[in-house]
C-alpha cells in the first residue's frame, strides 16, 4: 500500500537556536558540486517567478527550480 500524506500529517518544527545576530548564521547549502546562498525554492507559479527573476536568482547563487518559460518543461537552473 502506498503512503499518502496531507498537510495535517507533516509538521516543520523549528529547532531552538540562540545567536547574537543573524549575520552569524550560515545559510549556504552544498548541492553536489554547487554551492547556493539559500536552500529556498520560490513557488513555481507565473505570478511569483518569471524569466528575469529566475536569471537574477541564478546569477546570485540562489538555488531555483522553475518551469522553462518558453517550453513549459521543468528545469533546474545552475549558473
Amino acid at each position: 500500500m502506498e503512503n499518502v500524506f496531507d498537510y495535517e500529517d507533516i509538521q516543520l518544527i523549528p529547532a531552538k537556536c540562540i545567536v547574537e545576530s543573524r549575520a552569524e548564521c550560515d545559510t549556504f547549502i552544498q548541492f553536489g558540486k554547487h554551492r547556493f546562498r539559500l536552500p529556498v525554492v520560490p513557488a513555481n507559479m507565473q505570478t511569483i517567478i518569471d524569466e528575469n527573476i529566475a536569471l537574477f536568482l541564478a546569477k546570485n547563487n540562489y538555488f531555483i527550480s522553475c518551469i522553462d518559460l518558453n517550453q513549459r518543461q521543468e528545469k533546474t537552473l545552475y549558473i
